[in-house]
Protein backbone atom coordinates (compact mmCIF):
# COMPACT_ATOMS: atom_id res chain seq x y z
CA UNK A 1 0.00 0.00 0.00
CA UNK A 2 2.43 2.53 -1.24
CA UNK A 3 -0.04 5.31 -0.86
CA UNK A 4 -0.78 5.22 3.08
CA UNK A 5 1.75 6.67 5.14
CA UNK A 6 2.57 4.06 8.40
CA UNK A 7 3.41 5.65 11.94
CA UNK A 8 4.67 3.05 13.92
CA UNK A 9 3.06 3.46 17.77
CA UNK A 10 5.07 1.92 20.50
CA UNK A 11 4.13 -1.52 21.95
CA UNK A 12 3.13 -2.35 24.43
CA UNK A 13 -0.18 -0.14 25.34
CA UNK A 14 -2.81 -2.75 27.06
CA UNK A 15 0.07 -2.55 30.45
CA UNK A 16 0.87 0.83 30.18
CA UNK A 17 -0.07 3.48 32.95
CA UNK A 18 -1.69 6.32 31.41
CA UNK A 19 1.13 8.88 31.85
CA UNK A 20 2.97 6.68 29.50
CA UNK A 21 0.08 6.46 27.09
CA UNK A 22 -0.01 10.16 27.10
CA UNK A 23 4.06 10.66 26.22
CA UNK A 24 3.20 8.74 23.09
CA UNK A 25 0.69 10.45 22.06
CA UNK A 26 2.71 13.79 22.28
CA UNK A 27 5.24 12.10 20.66
CA UNK A 28 3.82 10.39 17.46
CA UNK A 29 1.17 13.36 16.96
CA UNK A 30 3.72 15.20 15.38
CA UNK A 31 4.34 12.34 13.23
CA UNK A 32 0.94 11.70 11.54
CA UNK A 33 0.57 15.52 11.38
CA UNK A 34 3.74 15.46 8.88
CA UNK A 35 2.46 12.00 6.93
CA UNK A 36 -1.00 13.41 6.32
CA UNK A 37 0.60 16.69 5.12
CA UNK A 38 3.21 14.83 3.20
CA UNK A 39 2.60 15.65 -0.99
CA UNK A 40 5.13 12.76 -2.39
CA UNK A 41 4.04 9.54 -2.36
CA UNK A 42 6.38 6.77 -1.26
CA UNK A 43 7.98 3.96 -3.63
CA UNK A 44 6.36 0.27 -2.99
CA UNK A 45 8.46 -1.80 -1.26
CA UNK A 46 8.18 -5.31 -2.26
CA UNK A 47 8.73 -7.93 0.69
CA UNK A 48 8.59 -10.47 -2.23
CA UNK A 49 11.96 -12.25 -3.97
CA UNK A 50 9.67 -13.49 -6.48
CA UNK A 51 8.10 -10.30 -7.46
CA UNK A 52 10.60 -8.90 -9.80
CA UNK A 53 10.88 -9.41 -13.58
CA UNK A 54 13.69 -11.31 -13.15
CA UNK A 55 12.87 -15.08 -13.08
CA UNK A 56 15.83 -16.72 -12.57
CA UNK A 57 19.37 -15.28 -10.55
CA UNK A 58 22.97 -16.39 -11.72
CA UNK A 59 24.86 -17.47 -8.74
CA UNK A 60 28.91 -18.63 -8.85
CA UNK A 61 29.89 -21.41 -6.44
CA UNK A 62 27.40 -24.36 -5.25
CA UNK A 63 25.21 -25.30 -3.05
CA UNK A 64 26.73 -22.81 0.07
CA UNK A 65 26.82 -19.71 -1.63
CA UNK A 66 23.40 -20.39 -2.84
CA UNK A 67 22.34 -20.73 0.91
CA UNK A 68 24.16 -17.63 1.64
CA UNK A 69 23.07 -14.85 -0.38
CA UNK A 70 19.42 -16.54 0.41
CA UNK A 71 20.26 -16.03 4.07
CA UNK A 72 21.33 -12.98 3.39
CA UNK A 73 17.52 -11.98 1.50
CA UNK A 74 15.57 -13.17 4.05
CA UNK A 75 14.64 -15.86 1.65
CA UNK A 76 14.69 -18.72 4.46
CA UNK A 77 13.37 -19.70 7.87
CA UNK A 78 16.55 -19.40 9.12
CA UNK A 79 17.76 -22.94 7.87
CA UNK A 80 19.91 -23.75 4.78
CA UNK A 81 17.35 -24.68 1.87
CA UNK A 82 17.71 -26.65 -1.47
CA UNK A 83 18.83 -24.96 -4.31
CA UNK A 84 15.78 -24.34 -6.09
CA UNK A 85 17.15 -24.93 -10.06
CA UNK A 86 15.11 -24.66 -13.01
CA UNK A 87 15.30 -28.84 -13.51
CA UNK A 88 13.72 -29.35 -10.12
CA UNK A 89 11.33 -26.58 -10.09
CA UNK A 90 10.07 -28.33 -13.05
CA UNK A 91 9.91 -31.90 -11.65
CA UNK A 92 8.14 -30.60 -9.14
CA UNK A 93 5.63 -28.90 -11.49
CA UNK A 94 4.97 -31.94 -13.41
CA UNK A 95 2.49 -33.46 -10.28
CA UNK A 96 0.73 -30.32 -10.66
CA UNK A 97 -2.68 -30.28 -12.20
CA UNK A 98 -2.58 -26.59 -12.72
CA UNK A 99 -0.54 -24.57 -15.28
CA UNK A 100 2.88 -23.25 -13.87
CA UNK A 101 1.42 -19.38 -14.17
CA UNK A 102 -1.68 -19.70 -12.84
CA UNK A 103 -2.72 -17.31 -10.48
CA UNK A 104 -4.19 -18.47 -7.15
CA UNK A 105 -5.04 -15.34 -5.31
CA UNK A 106 -3.10 -12.87 -3.42
CA UNK A 107 -1.38 -14.26 -0.14
CA UNK A 108 -1.14 -11.91 2.98
CA UNK A 109 -0.26 -9.43 4.67
CA UNK A 110 1.57 -8.20 1.81
CA UNK A 111 -1.06 -9.38 -0.57
CA UNK A 112 1.27 -10.45 -3.54
CA UNK A 113 -0.23 -12.51 -6.27
CA UNK A 114 0.76 -16.41 -5.65
CA UNK A 115 1.30 -18.71 -8.84
CA UNK A 116 1.69 -22.59 -8.89
CA UNK A 117 5.36 -21.65 -9.65
CA UNK A 118 6.10 -20.05 -6.93
CA UNK A 119 4.36 -22.58 -4.50
CA UNK A 120 7.05 -25.07 -6.79
CA UNK A 121 9.85 -22.99 -6.03
CA UNK A 122 9.05 -22.88 -2.47
CA UNK A 123 8.62 -26.30 -2.06
CA UNK A 124 11.98 -27.39 -3.86
CA UNK A 125 13.69 -24.87 -0.90
CA UNK A 126 11.64 -27.07 1.94
CA UNK A 127 13.26 -29.93 0.86
CA UNK A 128 9.75 -31.94 -0.51
CA UNK A 129 9.62 -35.03 -2.49
CA UNK A 130 7.66 -34.10 -6.05
CA UNK A 131 4.60 -36.46 -4.91
CA UNK A 132 4.20 -34.06 -1.81
CA UNK A 133 3.14 -31.05 -4.40
CA UNK A 134 -0.55 -31.70 -4.36
CA UNK A 135 -1.39 -31.60 -0.70
CA UNK A 136 1.16 -27.91 -0.42
CA UNK A 137 -1.27 -26.69 -3.66
CA UNK A 138 -4.46 -27.52 -1.88
CA UNK A 139 -2.80 -26.55 1.57
CA UNK A 140 -2.27 -22.65 -0.23
CA UNK A 141 -5.77 -23.28 -1.54
CA UNK A 142 -7.26 -23.14 2.21
CA UNK A 143 -4.59 -20.11 3.44
CA UNK A 144 -6.65 -18.14 0.65
CA UNK A 145 -10.09 -19.01 1.62
CA UNK A 146 -11.17 -15.95 4.01
CA UNK A 147 -13.05 -18.48 6.34
CA UNK A 148 -9.36 -18.88 7.20
CA UNK A 149 -8.70 -15.28 8.30
CA UNK A 150 -4.95 -15.52 7.67
CA UNK A 151 -4.11 -11.66 7.58
CA UNK A 152 -5.48 -11.61 11.17
CA UNK A 153 -3.14 -14.39 12.75
CA UNK A 154 -0.45 -12.62 10.60
CA UNK A 155 -0.46 -9.41 12.00
CA UNK A 156 -1.04 -10.19 15.82
CA UNK A 157 0.84 -10.60 18.73
CA UNK A 158 -0.64 -13.84 19.68
CA UNK A 159 1.54 -17.23 18.56
CA UNK A 160 -0.96 -18.77 16.39
CA UNK A 161 0.12 -20.23 12.68
CA UNK A 162 -1.92 -22.11 10.53
CA UNK A 163 -2.00 -25.97 10.91
CA UNK A 164 -2.35 -28.97 8.63
CA UNK A 165 -4.12 -32.09 9.16
CA UNK A 166 -4.10 -34.42 6.28
CA UNK A 167 -6.68 -37.22 5.77
CA UNK A 168 -7.46 -40.09 3.17
CA UNK A 169 -5.74 -42.57 1.35
CA UNK A 170 -2.99 -39.65 0.65
CA UNK A 171 -1.68 -40.14 4.49
CA UNK A 172 -0.01 -44.08 3.28
CA UNK A 173 0.93 -42.85 -0.28
CA UNK A 174 2.94 -40.26 1.27
CA UNK A 175 3.99 -41.84 4.58
CA UNK A 176 2.96 -39.15 6.27
CA UNK A 177 3.58 -39.34 9.75
CA UNK A 178 -0.03 -40.13 11.97
CA UNK A 179 1.38 -41.87 15.24
CA UNK A 180 4.46 -41.32 17.20
CA UNK A 181 6.31 -37.88 17.78
CA UNK A 182 3.67 -36.56 14.88
CA UNK A 183 4.43 -32.77 16.08
CA UNK A 184 8.15 -33.54 16.31
CA UNK A 185 11.19 -34.20 13.74
CA UNK A 186 11.74 -37.62 12.11
CA UNK A 187 9.36 -37.48 8.84
CA UNK A 188 10.49 -36.01 5.58
CA UNK A 189 6.69 -35.33 4.31
CA UNK A 190 5.67 -33.67 7.28
CA UNK A 191 8.44 -31.42 7.95
CA UNK A 192 9.01 -30.50 4.75
CA UNK A 193 5.19 -30.08 3.47
CA UNK A 194 4.92 -27.87 6.74
CA UNK A 195 8.04 -26.07 5.71
CA UNK A 196 7.45 -25.08 1.95
CA UNK A 197 4.07 -23.44 3.77
CA UNK A 198 6.16 -21.21 6.18
CA UNK A 199 8.57 -20.83 3.15
CA UNK A 200 5.31 -20.20 1.08
CA UNK A 201 4.43 -17.22 4.00
CA UNK A 202 7.80 -15.63 4.23
CA UNK A 203 8.68 -15.42 0.55
CA UNK A 204 5.29 -14.68 -1.12
CA UNK A 205 2.55 -13.25 1.32
CA UNK A 206 5.82 -11.03 3.16
CA UNK A 207 5.51 -12.38 6.43
CA UNK A 208 8.74 -11.83 7.52
CA UNK A 209 9.55 -12.12 11.40
CA UNK A 210 9.91 -8.88 13.57
CA UNK A 211 8.54 -6.84 10.67
CA UNK A 212 4.99 -7.94 9.14
CA UNK A 213 4.89 -10.77 11.86
CA UNK A 214 4.67 -9.15 15.39
CA UNK A 215 4.35 -12.36 16.93
CA UNK A 216 5.52 -12.00 21.10
CA UNK A 217 6.88 -15.28 20.97
CA UNK A 218 6.18 -16.93 18.10
CA UNK A 219 5.88 -21.14 18.65
CA UNK A 220 7.67 -23.88 16.83
CA UNK A 221 4.92 -24.38 14.63
CA UNK A 222 6.32 -21.68 12.32
CA UNK A 223 9.10 -23.85 11.17
CA UNK A 224 6.49 -26.64 10.67
CA UNK A 225 3.39 -27.60 11.35
CA UNK A 226 1.84 -30.70 9.61
CA UNK A 227 0.59 -33.87 10.51
CA UNK A 228 -2.20 -36.60 9.52
CA UNK A 229 -4.63 -38.58 11.35
CA UNK A 230 -4.19 -41.58 12.43
CA UNK A 231 -7.43 -43.02 10.76
CA UNK A 232 -6.76 -46.67 11.29
CA UNK A 233 -6.25 -46.19 15.25
CA UNK A 234 -9.37 -44.30 15.77
CA UNK A 235 -13.01 -46.00 16.62
CA UNK A 236 -14.75 -43.06 15.42
CA UNK A 237 -15.27 -41.17 11.59
CA UNK A 238 -11.90 -39.30 10.67
CA UNK A 239 -12.12 -35.65 10.36
CA UNK A 240 -12.07 -35.01 6.90
CA UNK A 241 -15.69 -37.90 6.91
CA UNK A 242 -17.05 -35.74 9.20
CA UNK A 243 -16.91 -32.69 7.60
CA UNK A 244 -19.03 -33.91 4.95
CA UNK A 245 -15.85 -35.52 2.56
CA UNK A 246 -16.07 -39.64 1.64
CA UNK A 247 -13.42 -41.90 2.98
CA UNK A 248 -11.76 -42.26 -0.13
CA UNK A 249 -11.06 -38.72 -0.84
CA UNK A 250 -7.34 -37.11 0.90
CA UNK A 251 -8.24 -33.52 2.19
CA UNK A 252 -5.99 -31.14 4.11
CA UNK A 253 -7.72 -28.94 7.04
CA UNK A 254 -6.27 -26.15 8.13
CA UNK A 255 -7.00 -24.04 11.29
CA UNK A 256 -5.12 -21.18 13.15
CA UNK A 257 -3.29 -22.76 15.96
CA UNK A 258 -1.31 -22.34 18.68
CA UNK A 259 1.58 -24.65 20.39
CA UNK A 260 -0.19 -27.86 21.70
CA UNK A 261 -0.26 -28.87 25.49
CA UNK A 262 -0.07 -32.29 26.65
CA UNK A 263 -2.65 -33.74 28.36
CA UNK A 264 -1.05 -36.58 30.53
CA UNK A 265 -3.91 -38.41 32.71
CA UNK A 266 -1.93 -40.71 35.11
CA UNK A 267 -4.05 -42.78 37.07
CA UNK A 268 -7.11 -42.37 34.96
CA UNK A 269 -8.90 -45.93 34.17
CA UNK A 270 -11.81 -44.85 32.66
CA UNK A 271 -13.29 -42.47 29.81
CA UNK A 272 -15.39 -40.04 32.28
CA UNK A 273 -12.25 -39.72 34.28
CA UNK A 274 -9.88 -38.68 31.38
CA UNK A 275 -12.50 -36.58 29.85
CA UNK A 276 -12.62 -34.69 33.97
CA UNK A 277 -8.85 -34.09 33.03
CA UNK A 278 -9.57 -32.89 30.03
CA UNK A 279 -11.99 -30.17 31.57
CA UNK A 280 -9.11 -29.14 34.06
CA UNK A 281 -6.63 -28.51 31.19
CA UNK A 282 -9.65 -26.35 29.14
CA UNK A 283 -10.56 -24.12 32.33
CA UNK A 284 -7.16 -22.79 32.68
CA UNK A 285 -7.01 -19.19 32.46
CA UNK A 286 -4.90 -17.45 29.44
CA UNK A 287 -5.65 -19.73 26.87
CA UNK A 288 -7.17 -18.86 22.73
CA UNK A 289 -10.41 -19.92 23.29
CA UNK A 290 -11.19 -18.12 25.77
CA UNK A 291 -11.28 -15.26 23.47
CA UNK A 292 -11.76 -16.90 20.66
CA UNK A 293 -14.70 -19.26 19.67
CA UNK A 294 -13.26 -21.07 17.26
CA UNK A 295 -13.58 -23.99 19.74
CA UNK A 296 -10.05 -26.28 21.02
CA UNK A 297 -8.62 -28.99 18.59
CA UNK A 298 -8.07 -32.25 20.70
CA UNK A 299 -5.46 -34.65 19.34
CA UNK A 300 -6.09 -37.61 20.97
CA UNK A 301 -3.88 -40.62 21.55
CA UNK A 302 -5.20 -43.99 20.21
CA UNK A 303 -5.20 -44.99 24.00
CA UNK A 304 -7.61 -42.16 25.33
CA UNK A 305 -9.92 -42.43 22.33
CA UNK A 306 -10.45 -46.44 22.67
CA UNK A 307 -10.94 -46.16 26.27
CA UNK A 308 -13.61 -43.23 25.70
CA UNK A 309 -15.07 -45.50 22.85
CA UNK A 310 -15.21 -48.46 25.14
CA UNK A 311 -16.74 -46.71 27.57
CA UNK A 312 -19.73 -45.44 25.10
CA UNK A 313 -18.33 -42.31 24.24
CA UNK A 314 -19.18 -41.36 20.41
CA UNK A 315 -17.12 -38.07 19.28
CA UNK A 316 -20.58 -36.32 19.49
CA UNK A 317 -20.46 -37.39 23.08
CA UNK A 318 -17.03 -36.16 23.83
CA UNK A 319 -17.86 -32.54 21.85
CA UNK A 320 -20.80 -32.31 23.78
CA UNK A 321 -19.17 -32.65 27.36
CA UNK A 322 -16.78 -30.81 26.94
CA UNK A 323 -18.89 -27.81 26.09
CA UNK A 324 -20.90 -28.50 28.62
CA UNK A 325 -18.49 -29.16 31.38
CA UNK A 326 -15.53 -26.68 30.34
CA UNK A 327 -17.15 -23.58 31.64
CA UNK A 328 -15.35 -20.72 33.58
CA UNK A 329 -17.15 -18.52 36.17
CA UNK A 330 -16.87 -15.26 35.08
CA UNK A 331 -15.58 -14.14 38.91
CA UNK A 332 -12.01 -16.24 37.79
CA UNK A 333 -11.09 -13.28 35.56
CA UNK A 334 -9.51 -9.98 36.03
CA UNK A 335 -12.25 -7.21 35.30
CA UNK A 336 -10.68 -5.99 32.16
CA UNK A 337 -10.47 -9.30 31.01
CA UNK A 338 -14.31 -9.81 32.15
CA UNK A 339 -15.35 -6.77 29.55
CA UNK A 340 -13.38 -8.38 26.91
CA UNK A 341 -15.42 -11.59 27.01
CA UNK A 342 -18.74 -9.71 27.03
CA UNK A 343 -17.91 -7.99 24.19
CA UNK A 344 -15.76 -10.65 22.08
CA UNK A 345 -18.01 -13.44 23.24
CA UNK A 346 -21.15 -12.34 22.70
CA UNK A 347 -22.30 -15.16 20.74
CA UNK A 348 -21.77 -17.45 23.97
CA UNK A 349 -23.96 -15.29 25.77
CA UNK A 350 -26.35 -14.97 23.11
CA UNK A 351 -26.69 -18.66 22.16
CA UNK A 352 -25.81 -20.82 25.48
CA UNK A 353 -27.45 -18.18 27.68
CA UNK A 354 -25.23 -18.96 30.72
CA UNK A 355 -24.61 -15.41 31.65
CA UNK A 356 -22.13 -16.06 34.61
CA UNK A 357 -19.65 -18.61 32.71
CA UNK A 358 -18.05 -18.66 30.01
CA UNK A 359 -17.42 -21.87 27.46
CA UNK A 360 -14.83 -22.74 25.36
CA UNK A 361 -17.02 -22.77 22.11
CA UNK A 362 -19.81 -21.72 21.25
CA UNK A 363 -21.25 -24.84 19.88
CA UNK A 364 -19.96 -28.33 20.62
CA UNK A 365 -19.58 -28.84 17.19
CA UNK A 366 -17.03 -25.98 17.20
CA UNK A 367 -14.60 -28.56 19.16
CA UNK A 368 -12.48 -30.30 16.91
CA UNK A 369 -11.02 -33.98 17.49
CA UNK A 370 -8.70 -35.69 15.94
CA UNK A 371 -7.33 -38.84 16.86
CA UNK A 372 -3.62 -39.21 16.24
CA UNK A 373 -0.05 -40.09 18.37
CA UNK A 374 2.00 -43.31 19.64
CA UNK A 375 0.80 -45.34 22.41
CA UNK A 376 0.62 -43.97 25.82
CA UNK A 377 -2.10 -42.26 28.38
CA UNK A 378 -1.37 -38.49 26.53
CA UNK A 379 -3.39 -36.64 23.97
CA UNK A 380 -2.41 -32.93 22.96
CA UNK A 381 -4.71 -29.77 23.57
CA UNK A 382 -4.56 -26.88 20.93
CA UNK A 383 -5.89 -23.81 21.57
CA UNK A 384 -7.07 -22.27 17.97
CA UNK A 385 -7.69 -18.58 17.04
CA UNK A 386 -9.03 -15.95 14.45
CA UNK A 387 -9.93 -19.06 11.85
CA UNK A 388 -14.11 -18.28 11.20
CA UNK A 389 -13.65 -22.28 10.90
CA UNK A 390 -11.56 -24.71 10.21
CA UNK A 391 -10.96 -24.85 6.08
CA UNK A 392 -10.96 -28.47 4.52
CA UNK A 393 -9.62 -28.37 0.52
CA UNK A 394 -9.15 -31.81 -1.63
CA UNK A 395 -6.04 -32.93 -2.85
CA UNK A 396 -6.27 -32.61 -6.49
CA UNK A 397 -4.08 -35.53 -7.86
CA UNK A 398 -2.73 -35.38 -11.34
CA UNK A 399 -4.05 -38.96 -12.90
Amino acid sequence: MPSVPFIKVLHPMATASREIVLQQVREVLPEITRALATPDTPEAVSLSPTNGEEDFIDIEGGVEEVNELFHEQGWTDGLPIIPPTEENVQIILSQSCFPADKKLGLLPPAMNPVTVEKVAVNAVMAGCAPAYFPVILAAVEALLDEELALYSMQTATNATTPLLIVNGPIVKDLCLNSGGNLFGSGNRANASIGRAIRLILINVGGEVPGITDPSTHGQPGKYTFCIAEAEEESPWQPLHVELGYSKEQSTVTLIGAGGPQNLFTYGCRTGLEILDTFVGALCGLGHNNILFSTGPLLILGPEHAATLARDGFTKRDVKQFLFEKARIPLSRFAEGTRRGILERRHGWFEVVGDLERTGIADHPEDILIVVAGGPGIHSQFLPTAFSKRAVTKIVRQKA
